[in-house]
């Protein structure tokens, strides 16, 4: 089995180079999309990194927090990687990290090949609050995470008064639609059957999408629940993080950034990957794991 990771990464990337070491392996390739505003990413460095592996970048994009450009960067990456047709796509974050072995996590996927990782908050139905991020048109969402704080507020302004009189006007994206919307963890680890029917929905995700808020949550959960392949979902004790192998805490953040006191959490999550961490945070975790993984794959543990 060939796997493709796919990862985003904008910052840290001291982070990406461990996690790139750590998934080298000839059954491993790397995809990775280094967000447009960086400036000096040295990428014949990181392609060089690897042993086993393949590394290589997607045409650059800007990328902005809770907007479609989230979405279209993820085609970039799959429709780049399909050309090759892995059995499983993994996407991941740069701020990401495995805490599984290579072997661990190859054997898992060979054991379930054909399930499809996705995670679904709720499988039955989705809030308005949720529905609003694609009922309504947002036009003014690359500026929600701005480091201007004029355009913060600009943003705040325009988006509230905006919604309201779309409201007031009934609009409503979704009216005519023949599908039911879900949300879920947009990391997702999908089959190359799978794959191909996402990237052939692209026209469509662009047209409910394109003007959506935080909609990176929905299209993959939305194209697979109103799809054949929804009955492949990978579920595991009703827990959908712990289904896509994940170790996501939203209990303490947005989400919460692992720290050295987690260390013995994270390796006995039976998780193959964690999100997040952070240098400026705690850098000994990230050190800590990567010995902790280095060891596993070399087989001295």
């Amino acid at each position: 089995m060939q796997h493709a990771y796919l990862i985003i990464a904008h910052n840290d990337f001291s982070i990406l180079e461990k996690s790139i070491l750590l998934l080298d392996d000839v059954h491993n390739d790397f995809y990775i999309h280094i967000d447009k505003k960086v400036k000096n990413f040295d990428f014949n460095y990181f392609k060089n990194l690897v042993k086993k592996s393949n590394v290589y970048f997607v045409k650059r994009i800007n990328v902005c927090w809770g907007s479609f450009s989230q979405i279209a960067c993820e085609y970039l990456l799959l429709k780049a990687a399909y050309k090759k047709h892995y059995d499983y796509y993994h996407l991941i974050s740069g701020a990401d990290m495995p805490i599984a072995s290579n072997d661990i996590i190859y054997n898992f996927f060979k054991t379930n090949n054909g399930k499809e990782f996705v995670a679904f908050d709720n499988h039955d139905k989705i809030n308005d609050d949720v529905l609003a991020r694609i009922k309504y048109y947002h036009f003014f969402v690359p500026f929600a995470k701005s480091k201007n704080r004029l355009l913060r507020n600009v943003f705040n302004f325009f988006h509230y008064y905006f919604i309201r009189i779309e409201n007031i006007l009934n609009i409503n994206r979704t009216k005519n639609c023949l599908f039911k919307f879900r949300k879920g963890a947009n990391w997702v680890s999908i089959t190359d059957r799978f794959a191909s029917y996402v990237i052939k929905q692209e026209k469509i995700i662009k047209k409910y999408f394109k003007y959506s808020y935080c909609a990176d949550e929905l299209f993959i959960q939305t194209i697979l629940y109103n799809s054949d392949f929804y009955k492949n979902v990978y579920s595991n004790n009703n827990d959908d993080y712990l289904g896509i192998k994940r170790c996501i805490d939203w209990s303490r953040g947005n989400p919460y950034t692992f720290k050295m006191e987690d260390f013995d959490y994270l390796v006995t999550s039976n998780c193959f990957w964690a999100r997040k961490f952070s240098t400026k945070i705690d850098d000994k975790i990230i050190d800590e794991i990567y010995n902790y993984v280095k060891e596993k794959n070399d087989g001295k543990s």
